[in-house]
């Protein structure tokens, strides 16, 4: 049943990847018919928060289920939030082993009594999971880069008990 259910969310994601997300734009484009904003709709200003990574996380937390108690998700959050920033910014670099040994410690936390399919399923919705939330970071980073950046160097000067895995 767990395993249904994960890939139940998982292909109801890919559903939406396809026919709500980049595949839609570039169909668009492919008919030549350029995309239109609402009527009236102006662009926003540079600098506002115009919720659109707000509602990019909202819409994938509906659908990721309780594979992961909140601490785990909490630790998923920073792991990614740090990959996306060296990525992103300048002047950062991973601890490849030590970020590599707590994504390991995430995916081991599970239910050691789950069946070896289940268990590959619930491994399968974590990586999903932590590539979503990087993904989401970096589209957070392009949308300010320096305040992005600016977080990723005080969490590194100053972790504040925060695992950091950022050189």
């Amino acid at each position: 049943m767990f395993a249904t259910s994960i890939r139940a969310a998982l292909a109801a994601a890919a559903f939406a990847t396809l026919f709500g997300g980049p595949l839609a734009s570039a169909n668009a484009e492919t008919a030549n018919i350029a995309p239109q904003p609402p009527a009236g709709a102006t662009a926003p200003a540079p600098d506002a928060d115009n919720d659109r990574a707000d509602a990019a996380w909202a819409d994938f937390l509906e659908t990721e289920g309780a594979i992961l108690a909140d601490a785990q998700f909490a630790a998923l959050n920073n792991l990614a939030f740090q990959a996306a920033a060296v990525r992103v910014c300048d002047g950062h670099a991973l601890a490849k082993e030590a970020f590599g040994k707590a994504i390991g410690d995430v995916i081991a936390s599970g239910d050691k009594q789950l069946s070896d399919d289940d268990a590959e399923a619930r491994k399968t919705a974590i990586l999903v999971a932590f590539g979503a939330r990087y993904g989401l970071f970096i589209a957070e980073a392009h949308g300010d880069k320096v305040d992005f950046c600016a977080s990723a160097a005080k969490l590194k000067a100053e972790p504040d008990g925060t695992p950091v895995f950022l050189e």
